[in-house]
């Protein structure tokens, strides 16, 4: 079978498309971060104050997924003011994410202060996003609520059965490939600190297409179709 010029180049432009959607990341692929001094066992990209790159540039432009692949054309922004890094219990020990959810091995390694936000930036367009965060502490009394894409969660850093994770989903990048996540802290005990904390976070690509990836490849079959019929 032939296929018309106009037919194969439509086809050349769905295959484009369809490979740019997933040219930095694909479906169920996952981006760890661990805030505080002691990185996971685990492949989590490592974000605190003692962090050079960080401190340096308030950026990680390395980022490695959940398998320590290397993912192209991603980084991560950080900023905040007064930020402190606190790590407990040995070593080896951190809080981080496992299939089953985030473990608390240590919950005193983590990183708190004020006015805290986190980006990832260079996200495609095309693709959706879950986010899981956990903001746990032992004997302080800080309540971390997380702001993002017009959702928001307040965790419960005094629970040792639950309450504890912040779970995004449908996340979209905005215009520039940007998801943002601000962080305001609320602590009874001090009624005016907006102090906040976070442990670690975990984004996910939703396996869910973009329905104008769809509608453009289904624009470029139909042409392939109408070209064969007037052939």
């Amino acid at each position: 079978m032939k296929i018309a010029p106009i037919g194969f180049l439509a086809l050349l432009m769905v295959l484009g498309t369809l490979h740019a959607a997933g040219a930095t990341l694909s479906p169920g692929q996952s981006i760890g971060i661990s805030f505080g001094a002691t990185p996971p066992d685990n492949s989590f990209n490592h974000c605190d104050p003692d962090n050079p790159e960080i401190a340096l540039t308030g950026s990680l432009s390395h980022i490695i997924d959940t398998n320590g692949r290397e993912i192209t054309g991603l980084n991560m922004h950080f900023e905040g003011a007064n930020i402190s890094s606190y790590q407990g219990g040995t070593p080896e020990a951190a809080a981080y994410y496992t299939a089953s959810g985030f473990t608390t091995l240590n919950v005193q390694n983590a990183i708190s202060g004020y006015d805290l936000a986190f980006s990832f930036l260079g996200l495609d367009l095309n693709l959706m996003f879950t986010l899981d965060l956990l903001s746990f502490y032992i004997q302080q009394n800080i309540g971390t609520e997380f702001f993002c894409n017009g959702q928001n969660f307040l965790t419960d850093s005094t629970s040792t059965t639950g309450g504890a994770e912040a779970h995004f989903t449908n996340l979209v990048p905005d215009a520039n490939g940007t998801i943002t996540i601000r962080l305001v802290g609320h602590d009874p005990l001090h009624p005016c600190s907006n102090r906040a904390g976070i442990n670690c976070a975990l984004l996910t690509v939703q396996d869910i297409p973009e329905p104008s990836t769809w509608a453009l490849a289904m624009v470029g079959i139909t042409g392939i179709l109408l070209a064969h019929r007037r052939r």
